[in-house]
C-alpha cells in the first residue's frame, strides 16, 4: 500500500532524525539501555553460525523482539566499538519513519515532541520500530482496506517486533465491514505461522512458551509492587504527556461512540502495556506504542484546530527536554555501571571464564566471557533454582553485581569473593544502583 507523505510530516521527520542525533552524539558512544548490547550479541550469534545463542553452544530466548535482531546482526561488523552506534542510527531511522508516515494534522508535530520517543529513538532498541508498526496499522485503518494478505504480513511484522502487538488483529480484521473466511485467514495465517516458529523456539530454548525475558520482568514487577508501579507511571505521563494522554483517550472514546475500528488502536496497546509493566522503568520503554496511538488519536480529533492542537504541542515541551536530559545521563549510567566492568574483565579474566552479572548486554558484548545472568533474562533457571550462593559459586568465576539488590548473596558467599573494583554512576537514571562492584570467586573451577 502507499502512503502520502505531507510536507509538514515530512519536515517533522527529518528534525526528529536531527534531534535525536544530536542527542544521541552529545550522549556519547554508550548506548542509554544495556539492552541494546543484548540484541548485539544475538545478532552476532547469526552471523557466527551459532543463532540464537547468548553463550555459545546453549539455546537461548532471551529476547521479545525477533525482527530487531535483523539490524542487530546488520550492526555487528562495525566491531565491538561502533556497532551500537550503527544500531542507534537504525533504531533512529525507524523513528523518523513512524514519524514521517504518522499522516497530515498535528500527529507528527505530537511524535516529535515526544520525550519518551526522544529518548529511546536512537536507543539501539526495538522501541521505535513498534511505534512505526503501531503508525503503519493505523494508516491502514485510515485507508478504509480490506484483510488481506498485506495486512497479514503487516500484522506478523508487529508481532515479531513486540509480542503484545498481536492484539492489533482485532481491529485489522474489522476494517471494512465483516471479513469473509478467506480474507480473514489471509490476514491471520501470517503472523500465526510465525509467531508459531517463535514459541517453538521459545519451548526447545527454555520449555517456556513465552520468551524468558517475559518471566524475568515480571518477576521483577511482582517484587516492585503494583501500586507503586502505577504512581511512578502517572508521574512519568505527568511529565512527558500531560495533555496528550487525556486528548488521545477522549479521541479514542469518540472513535469507539462512531463504531470505526481506529478507536481500538489506543486501548488494544495501552492494556497490555499496564498489565505487563504497570511502572515508569526504562524511561516508558514499554508504554511508547500507545503514547504513539494517543499521538495519532489526538491528531486525528484536533486537525484543522490550531489552537488546541498548539496547546498540546506546546505541552509537550517540557517533556521533551527533560527526556533529552535523561537520554544523555542514562548513557552516563550504562558507560559506568555496564561497559565499564565489562571492560575490567576482558583485560583480567581469562579465555573461557564465567562471570555471573545483573546487567548482562555489555557484558556479553564487550568481555568475551560465558554470562549467568541473575536476573534470568538469558539464564532463566535463575528463576527457578533460586540464586543462592551455592548456585553462583559452583558456575561462575566472577561476579559483577548491585552491592544493594544482591547483598544477602554477597554476605553468604564471605572471604570466597575477592573484590577486584567497585564503579560509580555520575548520574543513576537507567541502571537498577548508582554503584556495581566486580569480585573475583576464590577457590572457583
Amino acid at each position: 500500500m502507499r502512503y502520502g507523505i505531507p510536507k509538514a510530516a515530512a519536515m517533522a521527520g527529518m528534525a526528529f532524525l536531527l534531534v535525536s542525533s544530536l542527542v544521541a552524539v552529545r550522549s556519547g558512544p554508550a548506548p542509554p539501555m544495556d539492552d541494546t548490547y543484548i540484541h548485539l550479541v544475538y545478532g552476532r550469534s547469526i552471523l557466527r553460525g551459532q543463532p540464537l545463542e547468548f553463550n555459545a553452544g546453549t539455546p537461548s530466548s532471551g529476547f521479545t523482539s525477533p525482527l530487531w535482531l535483523v539490524p542487530s546482526a546488520a550492526a555487528v561488523p562495525a566491531g565491538t566499538r561502533w556497532a551500537p552506534a550503527v544500531l542507534m542510527a537504525l533504531s533512529a531511522l525507524a523513528g523518523c519513519a513512524a514519524v514521517l508516515l504518522s499522516g497530515a494534522g498535528p500527529a507528527p508535530l505530537f511524535l516529535l515532541l515526544l520525550g519518551p520517543l526522544l529518548f529511546h529513538g536512537a536507543s539501539g532498541m526495538e522501541t521505535a520500530l513498534a511505534c512505526l508498526a503501531v503508525v503503519m496499522v493505523w494508516r491502514r485503518l485510515e485507508s478504509g482496506r480490506e484483510p488481506d494478505l498485506r495486512g497479514g504480513l503487516l500484522l506478523a511484522g508487529a508481532v515479531l517486533v513486540r509480542p503484545e502487538l498481536a492484539l492489533l488483529a482485532v481491529p485489522l480484521a474489522l476494517g471494512k465491514g465483516k471479513p469473509g473466511g478467506r480474507r480473514l485467514a489471509a490476514l491471520l495465517w501470517p503472523p500465526l505461522a510465525l509467531g508459531g516458529l517463535w514459541v517453538a523456539w521459545n519451548l526447545h530454548a527454555t520449555g517456556l512458551p513465552l520468551p524468558s525475558t517475559f518471566y524475568a520482568k515480571q518477576a521483577g514487577a511482582a517484587a516492585y509492587g503494583l501500586i507503586p508501579g502505577l504512581r511512578g507511571l502517572a508521574r512519568g505521563l505527568a511529565v512527558g504527556a500531560p495533555l496528550l494522554v487525556p486528548a488521545g483517550a477522549w479521541a479514542a472514546f469518540g472513535l469507539l461512540r462512531r463504531r470505526d475500528p481506529l478507536g481500538l488502536v489506543p486501548a488494544l496497546t495501552l492494556i497490555p502495556a499496564l498489565l505487563l509493566q504497570p511502572n515508569a522503568f526504562f524511561q516508558l520503554r514499554y508504554h511508547l506504542p500507545w503514547l504513539a496511538a494517543f499521538a495519532l488519536a489526538a491528531g486525528r480529533m484536533l486537525a484543522g484546530r490550531r489552537w488546541p492542537a498548539a496547546l498540546l504541542a506546546l505541552s509537550l515541551v517540557p517533556g521533551m527536554v527533560l527526556f533529552a536530559s535523561r537520554r544523555v545521563r542514562a548513557a552516563d549510567d550504562v558507560e559506568a555501571i555496564d561497559v565499564r566492568p565489562a571492560q575490567l574483565l576482558r583485560r583480567e579474566a581469562p579465555r573461557g571464564s564465567t562471570v555471573a552479572a545483573a546487567d548482562v548486554g555489555a557484558m556479553g558484548w564487550i568481555s568475551g566471557l560465558r554470562v549467568l545472568d541473575l536476573d534470568g533474562l538469558v539464564t532463566p533457571r535463575a528463576l527457578t533454582e533460586g540464586r543462592d550462593w551455592d548456585w553462583v559459586a559452583g558456575r561462575a568465576d566472577y561476579l559483577a553485581a548491585f552491592p544493594r539488590q544482591y547483598a544477602d548473596l554477597v554476605e553468604s558467599a564471605g572471604d570466597r569473593l575477592v573484590p577486584m573494583a567497585r564503579f560509580e554512576s555520575p548520574s543513576p537514571v537507567i541502571c537498577g544502583e548508582e554503584s556495581v562492584a566486580v569480585w573475583r570467586v576464590e577457590g572457583s573451577d
